[in-house]
């Protein structure tokens, strides 16, 4: 399945396996050989930290190079601002509240709720997918049901994006 993100998002992504791998290379491999130096392995706390450290890095590594092997580019996908999709800015009518709100509907990676960019795969965003201006849904939110209306839906201007 695709890991949907943007250009910056997958450059910060790389940046970040870069700075793992270094830190592999160079922090774990310093403190591997210090504790190695103390002879007796079985009982040696410095090793077994630098052994977990290791593991945790390289788990750490593998996924983010699973994500950067799987990546989509939002930026690249068909998209027309006609309907809610990834890569939208949505704006609703929050008919229990009286109050319009929107959102933008990126990646995992992009998601900021304070900043008003929601996960596609957020129960929001899951229930507005595919739906049209004009149309009213009501999507359960880990807070209960709520009710919206879809006011507009625009492509994302992605030359605006951090």
């Amino acid at each position: 399945m695709p890991y949907y993100l943007t250009r910056p998002s997958l450059q910060r992504l790389r940046e970040k396996a870069e700075a793992i791998q270094l830190r592999l290379k160079t922090e774990v491999a310093q403190e591997l050989a210090k504790a190695a130096a103390y002879k007796d392995l079985r009982e040696n706390a410095e090793w077994e930290a630098a052994i977990a450290l290791q593991g945790t890095l390289k788990h750490e590594i593998g996924r983010i190079l699973e994500k950067i092997q799987d990546a989509a580019l939002i930026e690249e996908l068909p998209i027309n601002g006609d309907k809610v999709t990834i890569g939208t800015k949505v704006t609703l009518l929050d008919v229990d509240k009286d109050q319009e709100v929107t959102y933008r509907i990126m990646g995992e990676e992009e998601s900021d709720l304070a900043n008003g960019v929601i996960s596609f795969s957020a129960p929001l965003a899951k229930g507005l997918l595919q739906r049209v201006p004009g149309d009213e849904v009501t999507v359960q939110l880990p807070g209960g049901k709520r009710t919206f209306e879809v006011v507009s839906v625009e492509k994302v201007d992605f030359s605006t994006l951090p």
